[in-house]
């Protein structure tokens, strides 16, 4: 099954998920006057887009449903079935990486009773079981705590701390992202939550053509240098990461924009080894890294408070600082994209775009082992 095939109906003895009617307008009003449960939530939700919640629930089919963008459910008690209390929602859908985003809305007379969990609890299973996704994802204000204490409870651990990201109110929120695998459901802590050795290869190079990087900037962000990185990342020797940034400045803030990012556990790219030398491989990029026990250029840490990553939202995680010792490599490498199409209005910064930008000159590649505990 996938996640948008149908409206499910999940319930347990005490609380039911389904679809909402027309006959819950006056309710979801209601729910969504609430300052105590929408002053810790996105400005932007989908009931909030209509005053008049009947064109809410009338037009969330073909706003929200039919392009994929969300699923929204209304919240009732098993004792009060046709009575709204909050809504939860599924979203940030990705098919092929097996994994989505939830969220709920509690009216606050029901805070305090466990009813969140429970909501929480059938969201989780439904995605893990039913739908069969490997990870879901919740996004939490850091300021509140009672959401943190229900995803703990349901769970998820807190993998990524203390990011920023925009919910709508003008700056980037102080926001803690949970994440649940099924696997880890029966798991030890130490094996949810492992150590995780780490080989870093850093590739910076200085773009021929200032001007096209410059130009394709998304608003809000400024380009600091013209230059790209290419971040690859070994983990526990199995798992190969690779990340295209761009140093820009945004937000007051000086770091790096996320161009693209891929993962071998979801993406056509791999590694190999063939004695000091690191070979990686994709159908979009080829990569080799050769050490050379000379000291390396440790990555300029000033300009490097944290990166940025679009999507449906931008999210700015702080910069990890891990200690040890920068080694030099030789390093050599080629796009494979084929050529970026020219555009009459403004192209996107996308990873096939950006590789376009002829290199100029590697500025240093470097390569730096740590261990990585969360």
């Amino acid at each position: 099954m996938k996640l948008f095939d149908e409206y499910p109906e999940l319930r347990n003895d005490r609380v039911i998920l389904r679809k909402m009617s027309p006959a819950d307008a006056d309710a979801l009003a209601e729910l969504t006057a609430r300052e105590a449960v929408y002053g810790t939530v996105p400005s932007f939700l989908y009931e909030l887009k209509y005053e008049d919640k009947r064109d809410v629930i009338a037009n969330m089919d073909r706003e929200c449903f039919d392009p994929k963008e969300s699923l929204l459910l209304g919240v009732y008690l098993t004792a009060e079935p046709e009575r709204l209390i909050g809504i939860a929602e599924f979203y940030n859908y990705e098919e092929k990486k097996s994994k989505a985003s939830i969220g709920c809305r509690l009216h606050d007379a029901c805070w305090g009773k466990g009813i969140a969990t429970e909501v929480v609890a059938l969201m989780r299973d439904y995605l893990t079981e039913d739908v069969g996704l490997r990870t879901v994802t919740s996004h939490v204000l850091r300021v509140n705590a009672g959401s943190a204490a229900v995803m703990k409870k349901t769970g998820f651990l807190n993998k990524y701390p203390g990011i920023y990201e925009d919910w709508g109110f003008g700056e980037l929120m102080l926001t803690d992202k949970f994440v649940y695998k099924k696997a880890w459901n029966e798991a030890p802590d130490s094996e949810r939550n492992p150590a995780v050795s780490v080989e870093r290869f850093v590739l910076e190079y200085r773009v021929g053509r200032e001007d096209q990087l410059r130009s394709v900037m998304p608003e809000g962000f400024e380009s600091l240098r013209p230059v790209f990185r290419i971040v690859s990342e070994i983990r526990d020797d199995s798992v190969l990461y690779l990340e295209f940034n761009t140093p820009v400045a945004a937000d007051g803030r000086k770091g790096w924009l996320n161009i693209a990012n891929w993962k071998s556990t979801n993406d056509d790219i791999a590694f190999s080894r063939e004695g000091g030398t690191v070979r990686i491989s994709s159908p979009f990029l080829e990569l080799e890294y050769a050490g050379t026990g000379a000291e390396g250029r440790r990555p300029d840490e000033a300009d490097d408070e944290g990166c940025y990553y679009r999507g449906n939202d931008t999210e700015f995680r702080p910069a990890e600082k891990p200690e040890g010792n920068w080694e030099r490599c030789e390093c050599t490498f080629s796009w494979k994209f084929d050529a970026a199409e020219k555009q009459d209005d403004k192209p996107a910064l996308t990873a096939e775009y950006a590789a376009s930008i002829p290199c100029g000159q590697i500025l240093a590649s470097s390569i730096l082992r740590f261990i990585r505990r969360r």
